[in-house]
């Protein structure tokens, strides 16, 4: 396993996810149980974290380090998306597409990372439906506004994606 267990002290604060977007707007009992419900972690510089294309099972949130975000472009060269710190958080959009995982993520210095997992994430929709409801919705927003960002981004380099906006199901003929 990727993450190696802290010691039984460590404590994660309701304050380092009360700024990370995807747990805003959560009272300080919805952050305890999301708390209750994750795990801490280290992980070593260099290790991969996840893979792209790897299945996903988890959301995770840097407390402490940097983690580098990397994709694989159309020419097979490994692009770096970003590079996480404290407070940044990668992994959310599995929630929302269940999809494999988007892109590799690795650890650029040692960190201390929350994981959050499905499993856990499911126990939360059961339990409390309206903190699970409220994540959504967040991720939802986050990742909104990265594709605004992208999107912007884009235009400035004068790349058109009209296939982003187009249904991928077959069209009448």
């Amino acid at each position: 396993m990727f993450l190696l267990a802290v010691g039984p002290d460590a404590i994660l604060h309701r304050a380092t996810l009360r700024d990370v977007p995807i747990f805003g707007g959560l009272s300080e009992q919805q952050l305890d149980w999301i708390i209750g419900a994750g795990t801490i972690g280290e992980v070593a510089a260099g290790l991969q974290l996840v893979g792209e294309g790897e299945p996903a099972s988890s959301v995770f949130v840097v407390c402490a380090g940097e983690l580098e975000v990397c994709k694989r472009g159309g020419h097979g060269a490994e692009v770096r998306l970003a590079v996480l710190r404290a407070g940044d958080c990668v992994g959310e959009m599995s929630l929302i597409d269940i999809q494999p995982r988007s892109a590799t993520v690795r650890a650029l210095t040692p960190a201390v990372l929350f994981r959050l997992g499905h499993s856990e994430i499911a126990r939360l929709y059961g339990q409390h439906p309206d903190v699970y409801m409220m994540l959504v919705l967040n991720i939802a927003r986050e990742i909104s506004r990265r594709l605004r960002v992208a999107d912007q981004k884009l235009a400035e380099m004068g790349v058109p994606l009209g296939e982003m906006w187009q249904n991928e199901r077959p069209r009448p003929s």
